[in-house]
């Protein structure tokens, strides 16, 4: 497989989890206002549309050790995922918060300014509120994964340059079996103690590292075609499934998340899906699918609710299509235009910042 190719094949997957979590969002999560209510609430692809989340986490475990193995300091990790998330964040963030009083439908209403602060510092707002006393709400739902994710990159990226890639793997996953044996300690037993180490492995996402660990074990067994690899991963998955099913307690949302899974599992041995996922228009949808992520579930609804007297209800099915075409369209332009001139000032600001440092430390040493 060559580089452009697999450049294709990961967008294709980030296209398809986020065009299931648009979905989930447009035809199920708000039935109670949008006009068309409950009526395709409970087609699957819809209904279990939020395990694109869960596909998105395959895809960073996947992604960030191949990073991991690039980059040679914590330091320079932390800052190349920052600057990977924080433009598109910082753009975004100003858009919804600026369009908020004409998307006055949206669902979580007019925010607060504070609201800004734990998107642009991927700060959770529970650990930003105990942390300063101050009550901060997150600007979009959606946001909370970016927390999850962001937590994942410092823990891995710690964990990566102590014991390595090989390791690496089954130390995210002891992170998840961590937090499921302390979750049933704390059911049986009243121990402050465990209680404290539960509320912290909660508080750092330890739930959703199994998938995390079965997305890095999957890019070994690309990198090292090694089926071992691939086996493990295929463990990884079912057991966070598992766990997953349990807590919504749902055999189907098993059958859905085990069957997301596999697709990607398999993904990387058959040529033929890894040419449907590099599709033009999968290839488009990973493109814009942070922006895209970011933007779309208050602005949509709100949209989805604006147009709703210009439709008939018979036809109502393509309201969210009008508004996902137009949010696609806005993502776009900002992946296109906006986000890289910024990142390209800020990479330019920061080698200015750090050959000033250098300098300025030059001069001490000679002094």
């Amino acid at each position: 497989m060559t580089k452009m190719q697999r450049i294709n094949y990961l967008d294709g997957h980030r296209g398809l989890a986020i065009l299931l979590v648009v979905f989930y969002h447009a035809y199920s999560r708000w039935v109670d206002i949008t006009p068309y209510q409950s009526v395709f609430s409970d087609f699957p692809l819809f209904k279990f549309g939020f395990l694109g989340v869960q596909l998105f986490f395959l895809l960073s475990g996947y992604v960030i050790l191949m990073t991991l193995e690039k980059c040679t300091t914590i330091q320079g990790f932390i800052y190349q995922r920052w600057l990977r998330l924080f433009p598109a964040m910082f753009i975004c963030s100003m858009v919804i918060f600026f369009s908020s009083g004409f998307f006055v439908e949206r669902p979580l209403g007019e925010p607060q300014i504070s609201s800004l602060i734990p998107g642009l510092t991927f700060i959770e707002p529970y650990i930003l509120t105990k942390l300063t006393g101050i009550s901060f709400s997150s600007l979009e739902g959606t946001f909370w994964s970016l927390y999850v994710e962001f937590k994942f990159y410092l823990i891995a990226a710690l964990l990566y340059f102590i014991v390595g890639s090989h390791k690496l793997v089954f130390a995210l996953f002891s992170c998840l079996v961590s937090w499921v044996i302390l979750s049933l300690l704390t059911q049986y037993t009243d121990n402050m103690l465990l209680s404290y180490i539960h509320s912290i492995f909660h508080l750092l996402s330890f739930e959703y590292f199994g998938w995390f660990s079965a997305g890095a074990a999957f890019y070994l067994t690309n990198k090292e075609e090694n089926n071992n690899w691939f086996a493990l991963g295929i463990v990884f998955c079912v057991i966070s499934s598992v766990i997953l099913a349990i807590q919504k307690e749902s055999i189907a949302l098993f059958v859905a998340i085990m069957s997301l899974s596999f697709f990607f599992a398999i993904s990387l041995k058959i040529k033929s899906l890894q040419s449907f996922l590099s599709h033009r228009f999968l290839v488009f949808m990973g493109f814009v699918s942070y922006p895209l992520y970011l933007l779309h579930e208050n602005m949509m609804i709100a949209l989805i609710i604006k147009l709703s007297p210009f439709i008939p209800a018979k036809a109502s099915f393509i309201l969210p299509l009008l508004a996902i075409s137009f949010i696609s369209l806005l993502s776009y332009l900002i992946a296109l235009y906006v986000e890289k001139p910024l990142k390209t000032v800020i990479k330019l600001f920061s080698s200015l910042i750090i050959k000033n440092y250098t300098n300025q430390h030059s001069l001490q040493k000679d002094k």
